[in-house]
C-alpha cells in the first residue's frame, strides 16, 4: 500500500513540475531544470513546487467526508454520498517561517459514489503552536482534479480555499467548493486527513 501511495504522489509531483516548470522529460531532470520565466510570479510558483519535489518530505492523505451545505434539497442530501472515502501521498516542504508548500495526489469517492481524482499545489500559513503543538493553517490549493459526471473525466482545473487544524504531524484539513452553474447544485465543503511522515 505505502508503495501504491508513493507512486502516487511521485507521479503527482513529476506531473506538477512539468506542468508549472516547462519540463519535458523524467523525473530525474524535472530535478535539475531551471524556473526561468520572465514572468516572477511563473518563476517563483515553479521554484516553490521544484523545492518540494526535491527537498520535501512525505505525506499519507486520508479523504473521508463531503458536507453538502445549501442549494440541495433534505431529499437530494439524503441521495448524495458524504462519505468520500479514498487515499493517497504527496510531499511538503516547510519554510522557516513553520509555513508549507503541499504537492498532493489522492483519490476518492465523489457525490454519487464514483471515483475523483484531485491533485496539485497548496499553500499553507500557520498560526504559532500552542498547547503542544496546535495550530490553525489558511491558504490556497491550486490543480486539477476529473470527475465523471463533467466531461466524463476530462480533466478540470480547480483554486479553492483551504483550511487545517493540525496537532504536531496530524492536520484535519478542509476546502470549499462553492456552487458552480451546471456542475453542481449548491456549496460542499470536503474535508481530509494528512499525516507527515
Amino acid at each position: 500500500m505505502r508503495t501504491i501511495l508513493t507512486r502516487i504522489a511521485f507521479v503527482s509531483a513529476s506531473a506538477m513540475s512539468i506542468a508549472c516548470c516547462g519540463l519535458s522529460g523524467a523525473p530525474a531532470i524535472a530535478a535539475q531544470a531551471s524556473c526561468s520565466y520572465s514572468a516572477e510570479w511563473l518563476a517563483s510558483a515553479c521554484r516553490r513546487i521544484e523545492r518540494v519535489a526535491k527537498e520535501g518530505t512525505w505525506d499519507l492523505y486520508l479523504p473521508g467526508y463531503g458536507w453538502h451545505i445549501n442549494g440541495y434539497s433534505e431529499q437530494e442530501r439524503e441521495s448524495l454520498n458524504a462519505r468520500s472515502w479514498g487515499g493517497g501521498a504527496g510531499k511538503h516542504f516547510t519554510d522557516e517561517n513553520g509555513d508549507d508548500d503541499i504537492l498532493f495526489a489522492f483519490i476518492f469517492l465523489d457525490s454519487h459514489e464514483k471515483p475523483e481524482p484531485i491533485g496539485g499545489w497548496a499553500r499553507q500559513w500557520y498560526t504559532k503552536p500552542v498547547l503542544g503543538g496546535l495550530s490553525l493553517g489558511g491558504g490556497y490549493f491550486a490543480g486539477f482534479t476529473a470527475r465523471a459526471d463533467v466531461a466524463h473525466y476530462l480533466p478540470v482545473p480547480l483554486v479553492l480555499p483551504v483550511g487545517s487544524i493540525r496537532y504536531r504531524k496530524a492536520s484535519v484539513m478542509g476546502a470549499f467548493v462553492p456552487r458552480i452553474p451546471g456542475v453542481n447544485k449548491g456549496d460542499v465543503a470536503f474535508f481530509w486527513g494528512r499525516y507527515e511522515f
